[in-house]
């Protein structure tokens, strides 16, 4: 038997169900689970109706953690999440509580249960402070360019406007002279920090498909566009990292009238989101010792679940 923390996952491509499943399955397991995050968008605040997040009532029936902790303008990344998560496992568990870890993105997770190479965390150092007003005065692309005599590597894998990741990478070098590349080209992953329970849910591309369309109608309707206006309003820019992704990227090419009509927005976000899907599934798919499930009936996947549950805490009936 594993002396390691127990931790219980559900993972799985976007629009499978997993914000509904665990929730079900928090109300009526007899372990008491409290909800942790693992979704990259849902750790910032005001990307709402494209994220799909719990509804307020759902967050007073099962406690919910690294929902809304980030400004959009603010880096947040798979190391972040490592740290934070581990202070949130020990909160849950001090209080005689599993932690149920929910959501879409996959590397998160794994740099939670194997650990992260040492990668500096400088956001109150003297060296982003300096690497952020350098930017300012000289624009992204420049630093850019830098970055590329420095880095050469890491710089190839970026855009030359991406702010925060150029920051990053600039900032680790003037704070270490060790290029950020390769802190990443070190073995990444260490040895198991948890025992872990991983659901996956990955339902047919037919029932998906179907969900995808539901889903981009549904976030459209409840106003994406009012949302991304108010984001901007706020005062946060477009190129932004949250800004880049599905749904928020086309809304954003909707506004500057890159896309031209509802029924182009629509189409636009439904494939991005499909062809996200089939990245994902493949990469979930080759999780160590991860549960596939594919049945899409929510009493049906409860009933595999609970039952991995009882032998995963040893609990007899």
């Amino acid at each position: 038997m594993s002396n390691l923390q127990k931790i219980v996952i559900i993972g799985g491509i976007t629009c499978a169900g997993k914000t509904e499943t665990s929730l079900k399955l928090a109300e009526r397991s007899p372990f008491k689970f409290e909800i942790v995050n693992f979704d990259s968008l849902c750790f910032y605040k005001y990307f709402d109706i494209g994220t799909a997040k719990p509804y307020e009532s759902a967050k007073k029936s099962v406690k919910h953690h690294l929902f809304d902790i980030k400004c959009p303008n603010e880096e947040y990344n798979a190391h972040s999440f490592a740290e934070d998560a581990r202070r949130t496992i020990n909160g849950i568990t001090k209080k005689g509580k599993i932690p149920l870890f929910v959501g879409g993105t996959a590397l998160y997770m794994k740099s939670l249960i194997y650990g992260f190479s040492p990668i500096p965390e400088l956001s109150k150092s003297k060296y982003r402070q300096k690497t952020v007003e350098l930017i300012d005065k000289l624009g992204a692309p420049a630093v850019y360019e830098k970055l590329k005599e420095i880095d050469p590597p890491y710089a190839k894998k970026i855009s030359p406007n991406d702010k925060q990741r150029i920051a990053r990478a600039y900032e680790v070098y003037e704070a270490t002279g060790k290029p950020f590349s390769s802190y990443l080209s070190e073995n990444p992953f260490g040895k198991l920090l948890y025992d872990y329970l991983y659901f996956i849910l990955i339902p047919s591309k037919d029932y998906l498909s179907s969900c995808i369309i539901k889903r981009t109608e549904a976030i459209l309707k409840a106003g994406l566009i009012d949302e991304i206006k108010g984001i901007i309003n706020k005062g946060y820019t477009e190129d932004l990292k949250p800004f880049k992704s599905i749904g928020y990227k086309e809304g954003i090419m909707y506004l500057n009238k890159e896309i031209n009509t509802d029924e182009e927005l629509f189409q636009r976000i439904a494939a991005a989101t499909r062809q996200y899907a089939k990245r994902q599934a493949t990469y979930f798919k080759k999780v160590e010792n991860g549960i596939i499930i594919t049945q899409t009936d929510i009493e049906e996947r409860l009933e595999i679940m609970e039952k991995h549950l009882k032998n995963f805490f040893n609990q007899r009936d």
